[in-house]
C-alpha cells in the first residue's frame, strides 16, 4: 500500500492513510471532495486547499477546524456525519463525511418529477435538520439546492458541506463583508448590507440564524417554480425568477405555476417577505406549517410538481402550464438543430442572391411549426445563481390538433386519418433572425435567445515544440496553478483581493481568451499572459490555451487546459451558465498538459 500527502488532486487508487481514493467529486474555492473505500465502506473525503491569493496560509487549516467542530455537535439523521479528522505535514487536512450516493436536490426536483407532498416531506425533514442545527449554536450559513443531497436508496434528504458554517464562539475567519455562500439563497438584509459596505474591508454581516431557514424557504420556491433546477437559467428555458429584489418579493409561486396548491403558494409567500419583522414569524413555524400541509391528501397534492409531457401539450384546465410546456419544448430542440439551420441559412441567401440559370428559383415552402423534439444535457449543480433579470417570453408556437375524420368527396380518395399521439413543437427561426445569430458574438447570441452550439473540441495530443518548451522552463506535467480567467473583463477592487467569493465572478462565451497566471509556476512568472479558445457548450466550460507570453518576453507554445482533471476536463459552471455564455470565478485552476488534451 502506498500512502500519500494529498496533493491538489488525488489520482484514483492513491491511498490517503486507510482510505483508497476512487475518484475526484468536486471542489471549491477551499476544498476538494473524493470518493474513497476503507474497510469497504465508503466515505466522503474533503481535502482542503490553499488559495494562494490569501494572506494568510494558516486559515485553510483553522476553517477546516471550525467546520470539524460543527459536525461533532451534530447528531441528525439528515445530517452528513463526521468520521475522522487528520493534518497532514504541510498544515492542510482532511475530514471523513458520509458519502450519499445520490442526487443533489436540484437534481432529484428535476429528474425525479416529484409530488406535492414527496416536495413537502423533503422539506419538512430538512427544516427539522435546521432546527436540529440550530440548537446546537451552529449556522450553515450556505444552504441551497446543491448542498442537499438526496440518497437513492431510501429517498431521504442529507444536508452537507458546513465549510462556510460557523458555531457559537467561533473565531472569526470571514475576510469580506458577508460569509461564503451563494448569492441566490442570500437575504434581504445580507444583500442590503453588502450593498452598503461592499467597499468595507472591515464590514462583517452579523448572519442570524433565520438566513438559514430563510434560505431554505428559496429553495422551496425554486422546486415549486423552476421544472429543471439542476440547469439553472439555461438558454433552453424560462430564465429563474428574481428572489434577489431589495424592495419586491418574487411574484406567488401559483403565478409562475398554477399547479402550486393555493394554501402552499401563500405559505411561500410569507417565508419570503421582504419586511424582516413579517418574515421572522413564519420562519420560525415552517416545520409545522409544512407538515400541517403535507397532510392534505387530496388529488391536487398528490399531482406532481410539473405537467409530464403529455400535459405540456395543452389543456384547458393548466393554460399555464401549457404555455411554459410550449416555451420549453420551442427552446428545448435549439442545440441539436443549430448546425443545419445556420446550413440552411446560408444555403437560402445564396439562392436568393444567385437564381437558377434555368429558371426562376423555387418558392420557398412555409416553415413548419412541428418537428423532433432534442432532450438537451443535464448540467451540473450549482451553487451560485446570480440574479436573473425579467426578460420578455419567447413566442408561442401553436400546437396543430387532431382533425376528425370527415367523409371525403366521391370524386377523392377518403384522407389517411391523423395520427393519435400530438406533434410536438420544434422551434421556429426566421431566416432574419437566424442570420443576425450567425453574425453576432456568442455572448450577445446567448443573451438574444439564439439556438447554441453544443460541439467539443476533439482530442489531439500537445504539440512536441508545446512539451519542450514547457520543460525548459521546469513546468510538469499536470503541474496546476491559478489563472485570471478573462483580463478583457474588470475586477472590482474588492474581488481582486477575494476572488473566491461568490460574486465575484465573469461570463465567458464560445472563441477565443485571453486569461493570465496569478502565481508562479517553474520557470513562468506570475502575470504570463496565455492565449487560446473556449468552448461552453458542454457541461463544463474547456478552454485549451497554447500560447503563452511572460512579461517582457517572446511568446512561447504551451498546453494548459482550464480546471482540474476529471469530468469533461474543464471548469465547472456557476448557476446563471448558458450556452455561449458561460459564468465561472474571476480566478480558476488551470493545468499543464503534456499527452493528450482532455
Amino acid at each position: 500500500m502506498t500512502t500519500a500527502e494529498p496533493p491538489t488532486f488525488l489520482k484514483p487508487g492513491v491511498h490517503l492513510d486507510a482510505y483508497r481514493i476512487r475518484r475526484w467529486r468536486g471542489g471549491g474555492a477551499y476544498g476538494d471532495v473524493y470518493e474513497s473505500v476503507k474497510d469497504g465502506r465508503h466515505f466522503a473525503l474533503k481535502v482542503t486547499k490553499h488559495r494562494q491569493s490569501s494572506d494568510d496560509p494558516s486559515k485553510t487549516y483553522l476553517r477546516q477546524l471550525r467546520e470539524l467542530v460543527c459536525l461533532v455537535q451534530l447528531d441528525h439523521p439528515n445530517i452528513a456525519k463526521v468520521h475522522g479528522w487528520t493534518r497532514t505535514a504541510d498544515g492542510r487536512g482532511y475530514l471523513a463525511l458520509d458519502f450519499v450516493e445520490g442526487w443533489t436536490l436540484a437534481e432529484w426536483l428535476q429528474e425525479m418529477r416529484p409530488t406535492f407532498q414527496d416536495v413537502l416531506r423533503v422539506f419538512v425533514k430538512l427544516a427539522n435538520a435546521l432546527e436540529h442545527l440550530h440548537s446546537r449554536g451552529v449556522r450553515h450559513r450556505d444552504i441551497s439546492l446543491s448542498n442537499v443531497m438526496v440518497r437513492k436508496s431510501d429517498g431521504e434528504p442529507v444536508i452537507i458541506d458546513l465549510g462556510a458554517g460557523e458555531h457559537s464562539g467561533a473565531l472569526e475567519l470571514t475576510d469580506a463583508p458577508l460569509p461564503p455562500g451563494t448569492t441566490r439563497y442570500r437575504s434581504p438584509e445580507a444583500a442590503r448590507f453588502f450593498k452598503e459596505h461592499r467597499d468595507e474591508p472591515s464590514a462583517r454581516y452579523d448572519f442570524p440564524l433565520e438566513d438559514d431557514s430563510y434560505a431554505l424557504a428559496v429553495c422551496l420556491f425554486d422546486a415549486l417554480t423552476d421544472p429543471e433546477p439542476a440547469k439553472n437559467a439555461d438558454a433552453r428555458k424560462v430564465p429563474r425568477i428574481n428572489v434577489n429584489s431589495l424592495s419586491m418579493a418574487p411574484p406567488p409561486a401559483r403565478r409562475a405555476n398554477p399547479r402550486v396548491p393555493e394554501p402552499l403558494s401563500a405559505r411561500v409567500a410569507r417565508l419570503l417577505e421582504r419586511d424582516v419583522e413579517k418574515r421572522r414569524p413564519a420562519l420560525a413555524s415552517m416545520r409545522e406549517a409544512l407538515e400541517e400541509l403535507g397532510a392534505q391528501d387530496s388529488a391536487e397534492w398528490q399531482a406532481e410538481v410539473f405537467a409530464s409531457a403529455e400535459e405540456d401539450m395543452g389543456s384547458p384546465e393548466t393554460p399555464g402550464v401549457a404555455r411554459a410546456g410550449t416555451r420549453r419544448r420551442m427552446l428545448a430542440g435549439a442545440a441539436a438543430v443549430l448546425a443545419a439551420v445556420l446550413a440552411a441559412v446560408g444555403v437560402a441567401m445564396l439562392m436568393r442572391q444567385s437564381p437558377s440559370p434555368e429558371g426562376p428559383p423555387a418558392q420557398a415552402a412555409p416553415e413548419s411549426p412541428s418537428g423532433p423534439r432534442a432532450e438537451a444535457p443535464v448540467a451540473p449543480p450549482s451553487t451560485h445563481a446570480p440574479p436573473a433579470s425579467a426578460v420578455p417570453s419567447s413566442p408561442e408556437v401553436p400546437v396543430q390538433k387532431e382533425s376528425p375524420v370527415v367523409n371525403a368527396p366521391k370524386n377523392q380518395p377518403p384522407s389517411p386519418p391523423v395520427a393519435k399521439k400530438p406533434k410536438k413543437s420544434a422551434p421556429v427561426f426566421s431566416l432574419e433572425f437566424l442570420g443576425k445569430c450567425a453574425a453576432a458574438t456568442a455572448f450577445a447570441a446567448a443573451q438574444w435567445g439564439c439556438p447554441a452550439s453544443q460541439v467539443l473540441p476533439t482530442q489531439e495530443r500537445c504539440p512536441s515544440a508545446a512539451v519542450t518548451a514547457m520543460k525548459h522552463r521546469w513546468l510538469e506535467d499536470g503541474g496546476q496553478f491559478l489563472i485570471r480567467v478573462d483580463v478583457n473583463q474588470a475586477v472590482t477592487p474588492y474581488c481582486e483581493r477575494n476572488p473566491a467569493h461568490s460574486m465575484c465572478e465573469v461570463v465567458v462565451g464560445d472563441g477565443e481568451i485571453e486569461s493570465e497566471t496569478r502565481e508562479k509556476y517553474g520557470d513562468l512568472p506570475v502575470g504570463t499572459r496565455l492565449y487560446g479558445r473556449v468552448w461552453t457548450g458542454g457541461k463544463e466550460v474547456v478552454a485549451r490555451y497554447t500560447r503563452a507570453r511572460p512579461p517582457g518576453e517572446e511568446e512561447i507554445p504551451i498546453c494548459v487546459a482550464l480546471g482540474l482533471p476529471g469530468g469533461e476536463g474543464g471548469a465547472l459552471t456557476q448557476p446563471g451558465s448558458k450556452p455561449g455564455a458561460a459564468v465561472l470565478m474571476s480566478e480558476e485552476p488551470a493545468r499543464f498538459i503534456f499527452g493528450q488534451w482532455p
